[in-house]
């Protein structure tokens, strides 16, 4: 969809102390030769609960969203997305972090955004999508946050990437902002849902430690999809969104000035986000990725507050941004900095 007037006001982003890699392979949480793949060099480890993440990184996009003239108060449409525990069982985050952002008493409700890897493009087009159709909207706030503290492997949940913790926050809103939203795409090929389900049963209590590797593993092994259809299928999903978001933006790969994926290992980000596009731009988040881990569905919003701390925007400069997302969820969005 293409948007006429719906801009990021402000950003957030908060990630935790930088462990190197070396000192896990050292104490035999990760296989050097697994490392050297990857090509991670660091990765982000918090001591700070995922809604007390959310609430660092949504102080600064509501100071940021201010000085742009954009206040966040009783009316903004909050929403919240995480991929892992919280920090408590059967316990609504998204309405703690709202009171300590926001205030008491919200005349909407605070929504969880539960897309996987995927949740920062969700939450976005879920806020653009709202303040479109609703003109008394004035705002919306996303707060993203996880942790993947122990029993949780970060090393080995999921193949060709390491888990890192952080939290991000976006203020989107209408009549101007730092970055205007242009276009925002989605789609899902749901034939790829069995990669995370595998062959396990349904059960009644949560596992406190998936085997996401063996899931995956058990899927493949049952012959429904073979590991080269899920490749194609996943580089069509890419290519798909990708192409449709850049058409509605009416712009050329040629005219992006900075490309932001997920943030995964070296590998697997050339063999999921690189190959599948006939060319990407020059400039890309890969590198920061490397040094701080997946963020789940961080990663993005991330990014976005990174390139706007950093001063690496110039008035005009096209971001294009890809998520993905267990199910399989693919979203592409591009963003002009109009407001820099």
């Amino acid at each position: 969809m293409r948007f006429e007037d719906v801009w990021i006001a402000g950003t957030g982003g908060t990630v935790g102390d930088l462990v190197p890699v070396e000192r896990a392979v050292e104490e035999g949480s990760y296989a050097a030769e697994v490392a050297e793949s990857t090509g991670v060099v660091s990765v982000s480890q918090s001591a700070a609960a995922p809604p007390e993440m959310a609430v660092t990184a949504g102080r600064q996009a509501i100071k940021e969203a201010a000085e742009c003239g954009v206040e966040i108060g009783q009316d903004t449409y909050y929403l919240h997305s995480h991929s892992h525990f919280q920090g408590l069982d059967m316990w609504p985050a998204a309405c703690w972090i709202g009171r300590e952002l926001i205030g008491t008493r919200l005349q909407s409700m605070p929504v969880a955004v539960g897309a996987a890897s995927n949740g920062s493009l969700a939450s976005l087009e879920i806020a653009a999508n709202a303040l479109a159709a609703r003109p008394e909207l004035p705002n919306a706030l996303i707060t993203i946050a996880d942790r993947f503290a122990p029993p949780t492997d970060r090393w080995y949940l999921s193949p060709g990437m390491v888990f890192g913790d952080g939290g991000a926050a976006a203020v989107v809103s209408r009549g101007g902002g730092r970055l205007r939203l242009v276009s925002l795409v989605s789609e899902t090929d749901t034939s790829l849902e069995g990669l995370s389900r595998g062959d396990q049963p349904f059960g009644t209590v949560p596992q406190i430690q998936p085997d996401m590797r063996k899931r995956t593993r058990e899927f493949l092994a049952g012959g429904e999809v073979s590991l080269r259809e899920v490749r194609a299928r996943s580089a069509a999903g890419v290519r798909g969104v990708v192409t449709r978001a850049l058409d509605e933006a009416g712009v050329a790969m040629s005219g992006i000035d900075w490309y932001a994926a997920p943030f995964v290992g070296r590998a697997l980000y050339r063999d999921s986000f690189v190959r599948p596009l006939a060319e990407i731009p020059q400039n890309t988040l890969a590198g920061l990725g490397l040094t701080i881990g997946h963020l789940g569905p961080a990663d993005q919003l991330y990014g976005l507050s990174y390139l706007l701390k950093e001063g690496l925007l110039q008035p005009g400069s096209r971001v294009l941004l890809l998520g993905t997302g267990m199910g399989f969820t693919f979203s592409a969005a591009v963003l002009a900095a109009d407001g820099v």
